[in-house]
């Protein structure tokens, strides 16, 4: 009987063989997100997150960011990925300028430090440049159906 039983499951397609648990939650979620008008960026970086946790490879979720803004921002003019580009270098720049305050670093690091201020204020400026083309321009994401 317990053979039997075995020999079912074997028989069975992959479908029903598998566990749904976390293959439904993600569809749900993204469905959920679809119908709160989420961003479609926030919502593919919401599967791939999920991808990379699921196949044991955390940094893809980062890969596909990355080429988000790549594509997505610099290359095609969308305003979304260059926006939170901006938000994240402005953010990066204030914990920058919050530890060349600090007392501990030498004044060769305190040089080192300096350039990198002047680095993320310059790519703050030409991201502001680059969104406010792109807004000018009406560039948008556009889902088009065949």
């Amino acid at each position: 009987m317990a053979e039997e039983a075995e020999n079912n499951d074997k028989n069975a397609p992959v479908s029903i063989k598998r566990a749904h648990g976390q293959e439904q939650q993600i569809k749900m979620d993204v469905l959920d997100m679809v119908n709160r008008a989420e961003d479609p960026f926030a919502i593919i970086y919401h599967l791939v997150k999920w991808l990379g946790e699921f196949s044991g490879e955390p940094s893809y979720a980062k890969y596909v960011e990355d080429q988000i803004r790549a594509v997505y921002g610099l290359a095609l003019q969308h305003v979304k990925p260059m926006q939170d580009e901006l938000d994240e270098v402005e953010a990066r720049l204030k914990r920058i300028e919050d530890a060349y305050e600090k007392p501990e670093f030498t004044e060769e690091e305190r040089i080192r430090i300096g350039f990198a201020i002047q680095h993320h204020k310059e790519n703050i400026e030409r991201l502001k440049v680059l969104i406010k083309q792109a807004k000018a321009d009406h560039t948008k994401m556009v889902i088009k159906k065949d």
